[in-house]
């Protein structure tokens, strides 16, 4: 009986990672994925470039990514979130909020119609403060199925080598696969 109810859900996510170029995986979300500890959420503030990432359908179509925050005190910044379409040229934007709710783990919300989507999870793995920032991000459906996003970060558009492997180490040393990850298009950014 198990089996019958659980087939629709599984043809489901079939269909899912057919048309959606997310990470999904079976199951909940971890919650004892390890964060860095004693985070400084004001070295963190200021540009990060998209190096990497598994791709995620909000940056579908997307280059040139990077995201600022600002320092709004009480362990809270501002997000403000940049793409340029690879189609159009035309750049897009989206702003919100992240609250450190505990060392390496932030809330974030956006703002307008993607507040709908409710806050999301922004937890940083691994991150030098001066060169490079790994996040990852899990969304649950159900309990049954999850999609993951994790992103490479760096304060260079075009960082060195040393730093991006530094980076996938973090990854790696995580038990997180480096095959998903996308490099970020950053040509005809200016």
């Amino acid at each position: 009986m198990i089996y019958v109810q659980f087939f629709p859900v599984m043809i489901a996510v079939m269909q899912m990672q057919m048309v959606s170029p997310q990470t999904i995986s079976g199951g909940s979300c971890s919650k004892s994925v390890e964060t860095v500890a004693d985070f400084d959420v004001n070295k963190y503030t200021g540009r990060w470039y998209e190096h990497e990432k598994y791709p995620a359908i909000f940056e579908f179509g997307g280059k040139c990514i990077y995201a600022e925050y600002h320092d709004l005190g009480n362990n809270e910044v501002s997000v403000f979130n940049f793409q340029k379409n690879k189609l159009s040229g035309l750049g897009s934007s989206i702003t919100g909020t992240a609250k450190v709710v505990s060392s390496g783990k932030l809330e974030v919300r956006f703002d307008g119609f993607a507040a709908l989507a409710g806050p999301g999870n922004y937890w940083v793995l691994g991150t030098d403060y001066e060169n490079f920032s790994v996040v990852y991000s899990c969304s649950d459906f159900v309990g049954v199925v999850n999609t993951k996003v994790i992103w490479i970060l760096t304060r260079q558009r075009f960082p060195e080598e040393k730093i991006v492997a530094q980076a996938r180490d973090v990854i790696a040393s995580h038990g997180f696969s480096l095959t998903n990850l996308v490099k970020t298009d950053h040509s005809h950014c200016d």
